[in-house]
């Protein structure tokens, strides 16, 4: 009958465990990044009880591309005899700060269809749960009833520090609140 095969496997927090492994299109979609654009590296980014092992890809600019790959030593050779391209390790080399300069500038764009002389937007109800969400899982005092993009992305930085489930401390249930509280709020990670 199949009635449980549709079932997914989730954490304690309720995100779902991912059983995907590496596919084609990964590959696909990596090659494809690598060939349009200039000055790109790789990042091996080793698996964690949060992620796979993902094979970052990092262009001159700073946008980026990460996808699954099946092991560290499977994304290394994909990028050295592929892609012809340096790789590094994300545990030695850190990941450059233009892909994050890039990832913040994007997300910080205005829309073009709100008005530039407007006032400022009111947070709704759900983004204000999960603001204070940040607020109470990284320890800090309330932020503004209007914070900035800056303000939100410390309250963020923190919240993800202390629940990190690969860290002393850290716990699954936390992290995967914080992880939704961010996507409701727009904020890259």
């Amino acid at each position: 009958m199949g009635i449980f095969r549709s079932r997914k496997a989730r954490t304690d927090g309720g995100a779902v465990v991912s059983d995907r492994s590496s596919s084609r299109a990964d590959l696909d979609a990596l090659k494809e990044f690598a060939t349009s654009r200039r000055g790109v590296e790789a990042w091996i980014e080793p698996k964690t009880s949060v992620t796979q092992t993902t094979l970052l890809l990092v262009a001159h600019d700073g946008e980026s591309i990460r996808r699954r790959v099946t092991s560290a030593q499977a994304g290394h050779d994909f990028a050295r005899k592929k892609l012809q391209i340096p790789v590094y390790d994300s545990n030695l080399v850190p990941i450059p700060a233009r892909k994050r300069e890039y990832d913040l500038s994007k997300a910080k764009r205005v829309p073009t269809s709100r008005p530039a002389a407007a006032e400022p937007v009111r947070k709704t109800p759900r983004e204000m749960r999960a603001i204070m969400t940040l607020e109470s899982i990284a320890g800090m005092d309330p932020l503004p009833d209007d914070p900035s993009f800056d303000q939100l992305m410390r309250v963020y930085k923190k919240a993800r520090s202390q629940a990190h489930p690969d860290r002393v401390g850290g716990d699954r249930n936390k992290w995967d609140t914080v992880e939704d509280a961010a996507r409701v709020l727009g904020l890259p990670d």
